[in-house]
């Protein structure tokens, strides 16, 4: 059942617009955050980010039978989506692709800036490295909610989401804090970078994979690291530096999508070993 709650998300997440702001808000984290506890300490970290992940958890373990599989899909999905959000990354990069490929330069930094909070620049191969890091942690968080919904279920993927909220909210959150991302962010990067090294050249990608995957970090760099490795393989120098860009844009799309079609089929092996 949580396989079809993942693929019922992933669907949904094409969809254009309709969707109520609690689910499309970018601060619907925070705002949930703010409103189970105002203070910034340990006590105040257990009532926003572990009593409702643990709540989230003994509710989707309760439900069973008929009855209980049509609850976990229709809640389920709600929960995913409010997680990684409605507006699709890849559907993103559609519409700003387009706007490169007609030379539209301010249409896509502002595209840049709706879709991924990307500050307006002069769309230049710093501006253009900056977007890439944008994409791919949003597609980061995605995996990683991917991993743990099949793995462990709505309640772990549910801890990671709110957790990184709190750190996003009080960045000095506390060592423990920081130390649950990255602990939970840990296998869901490496899982992403075979699978990018699978669907991308693998040589370059294992390569540029050493030294960095054992290392206790939230995978950010690894991840940076082995797209860029990736995208070189995947893209030619240009002389236009802003069509350049744009093809790197394009070729990154391609990686990711292929690696999150990886990512569904290990989910439906697990789902069917677990069965």
């Amino acid at each position: 059942m949580k396989f079809l709650v993942l693929l019922l998300a992933l669907a949904l997440r094409r969809r254009d617009g309709g969707w109520p702001a609690w689910l499309s808000r970018d601060d619907r984290h925070r705002r949930l955050l703010a409103s189970l506890s105002p203070g910034a300490g340990t006590l105040a970290w257990w009532l926003a980010v572990a009593l409702p992940a643990l709540l989230v958890a003994l509710l989707f373990g309760w439900f069973d039978g008929a009855l209980g599989a049509l609850a976990t899909l229709v809640l389920g999905t709600v929960l995913v989506l409010w997680m990684v959000g409605v507006e699709s990354e890849f559907r993103s990069l559609d519409t700003l692709l387009v706007r490169g490929r007609m030379n539209d330069r301010e249409a896509l930094a502002r595209g840049a800036d709706d879709a991924f909070g990307l500050a307006a620049g002069e769309c230049d191969a710093a501006w253009f490295a900056d977007l890439e890091r944008c994409v791919l942690r949003r597609a980061a968080l995605l995996f990683a909610v991917v991993f743990w919904v099949t793995v462990l279920g709505f309640g772990a993927a549910l801890l990671l989401v709110l957790n990184r909220a709190w750190l996003a909210r009080n960045p000095d959150g506390g060592d423990w804090a920081r130390s649950l991302d990255a602990a939970l962010c840990w296998i869901p990067a490496r899982l992403s970078t075979l699978a990018l090294a699978l669907v991308g050249h693998f040589g370059a990608v294992i390569d540029a994979a050493g030294g960095r995957l054992w290392r206790l970090d939230d995978g950010g760099a690894l991840l940076a690291a082995v797209a860029e490795a990736g995208l070189e393989r995947e893209t030619a120098p240009d002389e236009d530096r802003f069509q350049h860009g744009v093809d790197r844009l394009e070729a990154l799309q391609g990686l990711l999508l292929r690696a999150l079609a990886v990512w569904l089929i290990l989910s439906a092996l697990w789902t069917l070993l677990a069965a």
